[in-house]
């Protein structure tokens, strides 16, 4: 079993401030003898697995997630009702989109941080019918 921090080639542990390829060994990370070892590894806790049971945990884990292009960099804010940046039980923060129903892109929650107020989509989910 690899380690329960190492996911899609990073590594998601909660020593690190957010997720990243930099430590990442996949020799070690995928040794079921060896990642036990590593300074960022730390015993996944009681509480996350009883976290894992709630609906909404159940609904962000059917996400397909690919952490180059979904993995938030930074602590970024995005003011639009209808979205909502969310941390994965693995650590990973992602934003998520809820006109679109799915996960935006690095790229797209900048820009919806930035120009939520003029995004054509939430313009389109006001409009009374």
């Amino acid at each position: 079993m690899p380690c329960p921090w190492y996911t899609y080639g990073m590594c998601t542990s909660p020593k690190l401030d957010m997720p990243t390829d930099a430590v990442t060994s996949p020799e070690r990370c995928l040794d079921d003898a060896r990642y036990r070892t590593c300074p960022y590894y730390v015993e996944p806790s009681g509480s996350r697995e009883a976290q894992s049971q709630s609906s909404s945990t159940k609904r962000r884990q059917s996400f397909k997630v690919y952490a180059p292009i979904h993995a938030l960099l930074s602590n970024i804010s995005i003011g639009c009702p209808f979205a909502e940046v969310m941390v994965l039980e693995n650590g990973i923060r992602v934003a998520y989109c809820k006109i679109l129903d799915r996960l935006l892109t690095r790229f797209e929650a900048e820009l919806c941080a930035k120009h939520w107020k003029d995004c054509p989509y939430r313009a389109f989910a006001s409009t009374p019918t």
